[in-house]
């Protein structure tokens, strides 16, 4: 019987919460309403935006050439050591001068006095006391006095090795003593003042990859290191295997990090642009269409207005609005959650991010 009367008690209690459960419920929703949701705000402005075409390349000097000397005898000078930095014109190394020098100094000879035989020829002949043959037979022996001057001074000068270009020296292959044959490899010269960076891609991008496109690259071996460029170069052919053409970007290298033979990943800026962007949590993506919340004012009520937009790229963390919004508008940047169109918001100052206050106090509304 007690237990009859349990479970006629224990059903009516059951009924009498179920009752009050439906309606506190609607009670409590009464009273919350739609609320204000609270969210973070950003003004919507302008980024630029590039298409990012990788690939991957091999650095090579600017100039790059090994010295060596048109000429065969022993070396009695050198003036520099491994890795010397020189300018153009700088004398390196010089070959012995005792035979060649003589040589010189006989073709001078010949040629002063084959100048001398000309003016007192040209002379007498403005006087009319020599044919003009006689005069043309002392220009031709000038001349040829000249010229052979001129053979053995450009061999005197084969005798000496100077730099072509400023750069930096590899390593010294001879010494003083050294017997050096004409073609021999002196030293290896390289203008690391700007660096060839040599890469391929794929020929769908032909139209993005032209000369003046702005390139980043970086390397394992300077981490954390971006360096920047720009195309020098587009191949005039495509590999038919690989379906690529080949690029050529120059990089500066002031700092002389970049060495040849550098192993780089290249990120080639095609198209760059300067486009309206919002950042990726403003997008609220529904089927194919992406939307974001505009933060308008509506009598003296800050509310939410969902709009359409055409997206197109998007990078580090920003997406660029093709159409849908203007410079200016006021966009919902954080807390899409709770928002609905046409609902009330309260724009949250970032601040409280960093100092961990509550909400309440840090709330301000948008003007």
């Amino acid at each position: 019987m007690k237990f009859g009367m349990f479970r006629s008690w224990h059903a009516a209690t059951m009924a009498a919460l179920a009752a009050l459960a439906l309606v506190a419920v609607p009670q409590a929703e009464a009273q919350r309403g739609p609320g204000a949701a609270s969210v973070f705000v950003e003004p919507v402005g302008e980024t630029e935006f590039s298409m990012h075409i990788e690939a991957i390349g091999t650095l090579e000097a600017r100039e790059r050439v090994d010295l060596t000397l048109n000429v065969a005898d022993r070396v009695t000078a050198i003036y520099f050591d491994d890795g010397d930095r020189v300018t153009k014109g700088k004398t390196l190394l010089s070959l012995a001068q005792g035979e060649q020098a003589a040589l010189v100094d006989a073709a001078e000879a010949t040629a002063n006095e084959a100048r001398q035989r000309f003016e007192r020829t040209q002379q007498l002949a403005a006087e009319r006391t020599v044919a003009q043959s006689a005069l043309d037979e002392a220009q031709r022996d000038l001349n040829a006095a000249n010229a052979q001057l001129r053979a053995v001074q450009s061999r005197q000068k084969d005798r000496v090795l100077v730099a072509p270009f400023d750069g930096v020296l590899g390593f010294r292959m001879v010494s003083v003593g050294s017997y050096v044959k004409a073609g021999d490899v002196v030293a290896e010269l390289i203008d690391d003042s700007q660096m060839k960076l040599d890469f391929s891609v794929p020929s769908t991008f032909l139209r993005s990859a032209k000369k003046g496109t702005r390139i980043t690259a970086e390397t394992d071996d300077l981490p954390g290191v971006v360096f920047e460029g720009e195309v020098e170069t587009v191949g005039a052919t495509i590999d038919p295997v690989t379906r690529s053409i080949r690029v050529r970007a120059i990089l500066p290298n002031e700092d002389r990090l970049m060495k040849p033979g550098m192993f780089m990943k290249v990120t080639l800026l095609a198209n760059p642009r300067q486009s309206l962007s919002v950042p990726e949590t403003a997008i609220e993506p529904i089927g194919p269409d992406s939307f974001v919340y505009v933060a308008v004012k509506k009598g003296d009520q800050l509310v939410a207005e969902r709009r359409k937009v055409d997206v197109g790229l998007r990078q580090k963390g920003r997406v660029e609005v093709v159409s849908g919004l203007e410079a200016g508008d006021t966009i919902v940047s954080d807390g899409l959650i709770r928002v609905r169109d046409g609902a009330p918001i309260v724009v949250r100052d970032r601040g409280i991010l960093n100092s961990g206050t509550a909400a309440g106090p840090g709330m301000v509304n948008a003007q």
